[in-house]
């Protein structure tokens, strides 16, 4: 049996009536919007051992740079030993604990897949430490609910990007996007299962309301600046399919529903941010 599957193996004894919180949101369709595109895809494909052009290697690093689940990255590392702390200070109850725990170990799945793929790109790259750089990383999580959030919003931007990369012309990321999108999808829903488990209490629902005005602005800067100078080139590339405002509006239409599900009307969208 090779290590993946032994991944797989372990992945199936670890389930339960909730977990995976994919298999339900895919159980009725795809769950994720289409993305329009802005032309034809380009007809640019790259596998592991192919010379790269010096912009598209550029390019590709950059984008794994801001990814940032590889094991050789300690930051990766290090967030997830703090996904670890938060379960074990704030959670409500035993339940909550174990599928918080199946969420790392899934996370730590994601850090073998991309640092096999950092490992064929750049061998130095693999074993960067690269700080989380955007701020919705260091936002404080202070209440259940807070972590609740971070993985509503933080995990289902991993799952819209990853969903972009299902055609990416980089053959070893084209090939795990499936598996990464499904489970960042399914680690938005844990979030989103707590939040409605807080909801369900007339002051977890106060409190979810008045965090939500914390986390909805860096939900939406977490896609970069609509008039980013480098969409084209990686659209150029066939790393990207749409541009940084397009994939933000969809995600938006997404949450938004979700947010109103909730209870909640939907924050004004400029309201706090720092990127448009």
């Amino acid at each position: 049996m090779n290590e993946m599957d032994t991944i797989k193996d372990a992945e199936e004894r670890g389930r339960t009536d909730l977990w995976p919180f994919w298999r339900k949101a895919y159980a009725q369709g795809d769950p994720l919007p289409t993305f329009p595109s802005v032309g034809p895809r380009a007809q640019f494909s790259f596998d592991e051992s192919d010379a790269l052009p010096e912009e598209y290697k550029g390019l590709l690093i950059r984008m794994l740079r801001h990814e940032g689940e590889r094991a050789g990255n300690k930051s990766f590392l290090g967030l997830m030993a703090t996904c670890l702390d938060l379960a074990e200070t704030l959670y409500p109850g035993r339940e909550a604990k174990l599928l918080k725990s199946e969420y790392v170990a899934e996370e730590l799945k994601h850090a073998i897949m991309f640092h096999r793929l950092a490992v064929g790109l750049e061998r130095d790259f693999a074993l960067r430490d690269v700080p989380y750089a955007h701020y919705s990383f260091h936002l404080p999580r202070e209440t259940w609910a807070d972590d609740a959030y971070f993985h509503f919003f933080v995990d289902l931007n991993g799952a819209f990007h990853s969903r972009d990369w299902r055609e990416s012309s980089y053959v070893p990321l084209r090939q795990m996007a499936a598996t990464v999108e499904r489970d960042e999808l399914g680690h938005s829903e844990m979030g989103y299962y707590f939040l409605r488990q807080i909801c369900a209490d007339a002051r977890g629902k106060e409190l979810a309301r008045r965090l939500l005005a914390k986390w909805y602005p860096a939900a939406l800067d977490m896609f970069g600046r609509s008039d980013s100078p480098n969409v084209p080139k990686f659209i150029h590339w066939g790393l990207k399919s749409v541009g940084n405002a397009e994939i933000r509006e969809l995600y938006k239409l997404y949450v938004d529903r979700k947010i109103e599900a909730l209870g909640f009307d939907v924050p004004d969208e400029r309201r706090n941010r720092r990127f448009v």
